[in-house]
This record gives structure tokens, C-alpha cells and sequence, in this order.
């Protein structure tokens, strides 16, 4: 049977996060980077209902978001380590995975794509080539002002829709800093799970931790540049940071 293929955007916040629980539960995967575009002929060809990454293809079946691929990599794994959705807790840890996913995973991106995609789109281009085959890497410097069109008008993207986001980032953070300030380890339990792995990868733009498979090289527009200077030291990002070094 073959390797179950990831497909997978390398800048993707959401790919990693799937990316970060297939390796967590030692599941052996071949991964395939996509230029923004051709991912949509993978995802129409797959079956898949809208075209958003990653997808996972394994032995037959199509998994489709990095939530479901938690799911299907924690009943998958052949290893003994303990669940990402522990039974105990399932229902906290899987709410908490969901806030992360679409509040702080939403605004962090347009927050970040508002200044990078819009203002600096040369700097995002590398991240967005990274891995890729030569042919599509070749389509992505021919349609990159096309590509940058379509991301900034299907992100809803612009200097102050970036402020609004950047407003709800720094609530969402708050947030994380209060249930980390009673000393926890991990965010549900007593035990590394999806909410974790929901929030280390989410948040990893803002920590660039050095094992990090793409954001240690990420080059960081001004504004954002001086926000990750500032919010550096909180405590939810330095948790980050501590998630990156010790389960990645």
C-alpha cells in the first residue's frame, strides 16, 4: 500500500498544522507542495468541496482540513503514545482546537498577508515557490501578480482590514496568556493534544521557532516586524516556542 500523501502549501499555518501530527504520531507520509491555482485542479480531481490545503490522501480515503486530519491521524497511528484527542477530554480539547483554528488562524493570516501580500508581495513569493517542481514553480513567477490579485480579494485583505485582525489577534493572545498564567503545560489536561498543536502552529509565525520546516526564514514585513518584536515575550508565544522544542 502506499504512502499516504499530504498535499500541502509550504507557508500554510494550517498545513503545518496537520503536518506537525502526522510526524507526532510517527505516520511515514509523502509530502507534495502546490502552487497557489494548481491546488485547485488537485482538490476538483480528489473530489474535495472547495479547494483549501491540506489534503490528505491515504489508502483510499480523502481527508480534507487539518482538524479532520488530526482526527484520522489519531485513529490511524500504529505508535503507543497518547491520543491528540485524549477520550477524557475530547469535547474541551476539540473546542478549544476549533476557537484557535478559526478565529486565531483566520486573523493571523489576513493580518499577516494584509502588510506582506499587499504592500511587500516580493518578500512572500519564495515561501510560496519553496519545495515546489519546477514547472509549477515556473507558472508561479508568471502569474504571481494574478495569484497576488485573487489571494487579495478571496482574504478580504487591506491595510485596515490587517488593523482589525491585528485588534483580534492581540484579544486571542491575551486569552492564551490567561490559561497558560496558572502554570499548565498544555492547554486541555494534563497532556500534549490537538489544541495544542492547534495553537503552537497557529501562533508559530509570531515565535519563528528554528525547527520551524519554513517560518525561520520567513522575512517579515515592517509593521508585522515590530509587532513580533513586542508581543516576543508573552507568555502564550514563548509557550510556542517551548511546543516547537520539545514535541517537534
Amino acid at each position: 500500500m502506499p504512502k499516504p500523501a499530504l498535499y500541502v502549501f509550504a507557508i500554510s499555518h494550517y498545513c503545518e498544522k496537520a503536518r506537525w501530527a502526522l510526524d507526532y504520531m510517527d505516520i511515514d507520509y509523502q509530502i507534495n507542495y502546490l502552487a497557489p491555482g494548481h491546488h485547485r485542479k488537485i482538490a476538483r480531481k480528489l473530489g474535495v468541496k472547495g479547494s483549501s490545503l491540506p489534503i490528505l490522501v491515504a489508502g483510499g480515503q480523502v481527508v480534507h482540513g487539518s482538524a479532520e486530519i488530526i482526527s484520522w491521524a489519531d485513529t490511524a497511528a500504529a505508535n503507543e503514545k497518547a491520543h491528540l484527542i485524549p477520550e477524557s477530554s475530547a469535547e474541551k480539547c476539540l473546542a478549544l482546537e476549533k476557537r484557535i483554528d478559526d478565529i486565531l488562524g483566520v486573523h493571523i493570516r489576513r493580518y499577516y498577508y494584509s502588510e506582506a501580500l499587499v504592500e511587500h508581495p516580493k518578500s512572500v513569493r519564495p515561501i510560496f515557490t519553496k519545495d515546489l517542481p519546477f514547472l509549477q514553480k515556473l507558472s508561479v513567477g508568471l502569474a504571481w501578480r494574478v495569484i497576488c490579485e485573487a489571494m487579495i480579494k478571496g482574504m478580504d485583505l487591506g491595510y485596515e482590514q490587517g488593523q482589525e485582525s491585528r485588534r483580534i489577534v492581540e484579544e486571542e493572545l491575551d486569552w492564551l496568556d490567561g490559561l497558560l498564567s496558572d502554570g499548565r503545560k498544555f492547554l486541555c489536561g494534563n497532556q500534549f493534544s490537538c489544541a495544542d498543536i492547534a495553537a503552537a502552529s497557529l501562533l508559530a509565525a509570531l515565535a519563528t521557532p528554528e525547527n520551524h520546516p519554513t517560518y525561520a526564514n520567513l522575512q517579515l514585513p515592517p509593521r508585522v516586524a515590530e509587532d513580533m518584536v513586542n508581543w516576543g515575550n508573552r507568555r502564550s508565544v514563548n509557550w510556542v516556542r517551548e511546543c516547537y522544542s520539545q514535541y517537534r
